[in-house]
């Protein structure tokens, strides 16, 4: 049996994959085995599997049907064989002591969950970055090195210990112990996984170095998109407050852990697609336990608690009315101008009440035209613009 399993969910990440394996089978730690979970790749990263399975006997290829990130880890998870769970994704990269670092760290100090820093790596710069708080463990003191911890020790800044899956080691008994596993379906998986085990381990350790190097604003990620799966952050927030709603120092943080991931669901809404607000309004009033006064202290005099909970509730209660309109109205023009644009092949025709202006189709002097999710106009050979139009991405609307 191997001491370590490497969970590897893959979908889509041709270009990246390479750096990622090799990066782990280069470890200095050998004893482990990879389990490379194929998410239904539809490019050439189950090819790029096979040639390094092919290279590797530790390589384990695992084909499914795609259901997102939460359902590939919880297959790795259920095919493992090692003493210690790790997760890597498919479009990052890891030092090669980082298995040898954390494996010490965590047999030494009879740990449950190990964790190591974090250096981000900027896709469109080319930058990394060691100095988020978030991401280097700087929010522990020196008090907690070389020594074991459990959550009560770390309230002061339990918010700002970090929930990512990939920059841990878990040892398997406990994973098991708990039944712990991702929240199949949704993204921001991270969360909920991390509550549900943070809290019940008695003890967890920190290795300071940054072993993990994690991929930010990758063209293509799916956080960057803002689609419906944006949704998924309330639902996430659920079950992290299932999670501490019944710990005995549950209104010792609860009013930090309402103000930071309130902060969440803005910021969400802010990026998710114009077309889906209004679900995101619908869905966010289903949660009764956001506007809770008993629950939560609404009495909180710092400005961005305020401000932040005010968003909420106007989120709530007129994104429907405004947005939602406003919507209707994008989408009905957007329908309009791909009317205009194929009605015949030489002729736009416009139509204003009960006037039609119909117009022949004149390249040298005005043109509109639809290619790759933009719209362009020309007028006249000199006055040119275009903008976004997504039409291949319009759903109906309920």
């Amino acid at each position: 049996m191997p001491k370590i399993s490497v969970i590897v969910p893959v979908y889509n990440v041709e270009k990246y994959l390479k750096n990622c394996l090799d990066s782990i089978i280069e470890q200095t730690f050998k004893d482990f085995e990879i389990i490379c979970v194929n998410d239904g790749s539809t490019d050439n990263s189950r090819t790029i599997l096979e040639e390094y399975k092919n290279k590797d006997s530790r390589i384990l290829i695992i084909d499914k049907k795609n259901g997102g990130l939460s359902s590939a880890r919880n297959y790795g998870l259920d095919k493992a064989k090692g003493e210690f769970i790790s997760f890597v994704d498919s479009d990052d990269w890891i030092e090669n002591t980082m298995l040898e670092k954390l494996y010490k760290n965590i047999t030494e100090l009879n740990s449950e969950i190990s964790i190591c820093a974090v250096r981000l790596y900027d896709e469109q710069k080319a930058q990394s970055d060691e100095s988020q708080k978030y991401f280097n463990l700087s929010f522990f003191d020196k008090t907690f090195d070389n020594r074991a911890f459990d959550y009560k020790e770390t309230l002061p800044f339990i918010m700002d210990v970090c929930v990512m899956a990939w920059n841990k080691l878990y040892r398997k008994s406990f994973l098991d112990k708990y039944n712990a596993r991702f929240p199949d379906g949704l993204i921001f998986e991270d969360g909920p996984f991390f509550f549900s085990i943070y809290f019940k381990a008695q003890r967890v350790s920190i290795v300071r170095d940054f072993l993990y190097n994690y991929r930010i604003n990758r063209k293509g990620s799916i956080v960057e998109k803002g689609g419906v799966h944006f949704l998924d952050i309330i639902d996430v927030v659920e079950l992290m407050y299932n999670s501490i709603k019944n710990l005995p120092c549950f209104n010792d943080i609860k009013n930090e852990f309402y103000i930071r991931k309130i902060d969440d669901i803005v910021y969400r809404y802010e990026l998710v697609n114009m077309f889906y607000k209004k679900r995101f309004s619908k869905k966010l009033r289903t949660k009764d336990f956001l506007f809770d006064g008993s629950i939560f202290d609404f009495n909180i005099v710092d400005e961005k608690a305020s401000r932040v909970r005010k968003r909420l509730f106007d989120i709530r209660k007129r994104c429907n009315i405004i947005l939602y309109h406003y919507d209707k109205f994008i989408v009905k023009l957007m329908y309009k101008v791909m009317q205009i644009l194929y009605t015949e092949e030489n002729i736009y025709y416009f139509k204003y009440r009960k006037l039609i202006l119909r117009l022949k189709k004149r390249p040298n002097l005005y043109d509109i035209w639809y290619e790759n999710d933009r719209i362009y106009v020309v007028l006249f050979m000199k006055i040119k613009f275009s903008f976004k139009f997504e039409y291949s991405k319009l759903e109906p609307r309920d």
